[in-house]
Parts: C-alpha cells; structure tokens; sequence
C-alpha cells in the first residue's frame, strides 16, 4: 500500500517503512497500540496501521524533525516532548527549501506543523501499558532537546529514533554535542538486549553503543571532512569517521557535529 511495508521484528513490534529509507515502530499490545514517529507522510499511514492492529494507536513523536512527523495530519491528537514543540515552527520555515531540493510537493506537511492544537507534550517517565507490553518514555537529548526514546521491557528493547546512531547527527542548531554524551553514558545503566532506529530496518545489539561511544574521541583529535546537509543546504558541519564499513552492518560508524564542536586536530609532525 503506497509503498509502505513493514516485518514484525518481535512479538507485538512491527517496523514500518516508506521505501525512501524512513521507519516507524508499531508496539501492538492486547488492549492498545503505540505509533512510535509517522516517518515523512507518505502513503495512508493511518488505514496500513489499522491493518496490523485493531486499535487507534497513541502517535508519539520522537523529535520533531520532518521525517518523523510527516503523518501526524492523518490522526487526531500526537504526543511529543514539550522541549522540542518550538521545532515546529522551525520545520514549517524549512519546507520551501524542502521543496526545491526534495523536487517534491510539501505543501501536505503543513497541517504537521501549523496546527499545534493536535499536538500534545508527553513527559519522560511515563509509562503506558499496552496490555502484555508496556512503554517507558525516557529523554534522550542530544539530537534534538526533547528527543524522546520508548523502553520496553517485556521485549528488552528501546526504540530512539534518531537519538543515537551509527551516524550520530549533532550539526543541526538544536543539537547538543554534551547531551549526547551524556545520553550515550546514561544508556550503559538502562536495562535493554536491543535498539530499533528510524533509518535502519534491522536491531541493534546494545553494544554497539561502544561504538558509538568511540565516535566522541575522533572529535579534535582526527582529521575531519566538511558535511553539507543537501535535504536544507545552509546546515551542515563536519563528519568524524571511525570506520568506512562496520564489521557486522557494512555501515558507516561516524559523528557529524557542528564546525564549532569540531575542534582542531593535532598537527601533524613533520621530517
């Protein structure tokens, strides 16, 4: 349908794709469901949802970026950190340029950041019970303020977003570079087996948070190259490689920060 498609990766947890390399995450309990991002709005998200599950799910954004909150026109009432509710604002400046280098039509994503009445501010620490699955809201700022990831511990499992990252995005103007130190750190003491993201359509183990964690010590000690964001032009920074091809994903482990966080690399000696 529309392009949509979606594997059950566990019991009760359905990733959804686009097929422009964008995923949400259905969490299907026995007497709710939660809709964890709504990916750039393409296709009736809504109606594929209502396909796997016989509820109206709880749509919960995990940042406000426009790939993650392209679908929420489609249902009554979203959920997302009320630090990140001035990005709406933001993304809604940023779809003329969307459109010019997307060469795609964007004027359907308005209603996403125009009409705040449906959207409502959702606290870390609340815990929503799915029946048979349960969802803890933890912050995970770093990527954006307000990031927001999904624990559930009946599957060992977190759902991020784009909080963390083979390729951790830092370079936009609401990412912290230290708050997403201090989430990688925060991470080693949250009991989960796995992690789901929203450009990747398989789990992670949750070592690969190491690797991660690795990517924080390239910065101003390693050469880096100049990153420019094509989606918007006038962002970008520059990218820390740690490794070309991950050993067990063939992906790209890097960081990509801001020019001001990216230090000087030491001179190289010469003779």
């Amino acid at each position: 349908m529309d392009g949509l498609s979606h594997r059950e990766v566990m019991e009760g947890v359905f990733h959804i794709g686009d097929g422009r390399g964008n995923f949400c995450t259905l969490l299907a309990g026995t007497t709710g469901a939660i809709l964890y991002d709504t990916m750039m709005g393409l296709g009736d998200l809504r109606s594929y949802v209502a396909g796997l599950t016989g509820f109206v799910p709880m749509v919960i954004n995990s940042h406000c970026h426009f790939d993650h909150v392209g679908g929420n026109r489609q249902f009554d009432r979203v959920y997302m950190s009320e630090a990140d509710l001035p990005l709406m604002d933001v993304g809604l400046s940023e779809l003329p340029i969307l459109e010019e280098t997307q060469r795609m039509d964007f004027s359907y994503m308005v209603p996403n950041f125009a009409d705040k009445s449906r959207v409502r501010p959702l606290s870390p620490g609340t815990v929503i019970d799915l029946g048979g699955l349960t969802a803890e809201v933890i912050a995970l700022p770093g990527h954006t303020p307000g990031s927001l990831g999904l624990l559930i511990p009946e599957r060992s499992l977190l759902l991020a977003g784009d909080a963390i990252s083979p390729q951790a995005c830092l370079f936009f103007p609401e990412s912290s570079l230290e708050d997403y130190k201090k989430t990688l750190e925060m991470l080693k003491g949250v009991p989960f087996d796995h992690f789901l993201l929203a450009h990747f359509d398989y789990l992670f183990p949750k070592a690969k948070l190491d690797r991660f964690a690795q990517c924080l010590d390239l910065i101003g000690k390693k050469r880096s190259q100049e990153y420019v964001f094509y989606p918007i032009p006038t962002l970008g920074g520059r990218l820390f490689v740690l490794d070309l091809a991950d050993p067990d994903t063939g992906e790209l482990v890097g960081i990509f920060v801001k020019n001001a966080d990216a230090g000087r690399p030491p001179a190289k000696k010469r003779g």
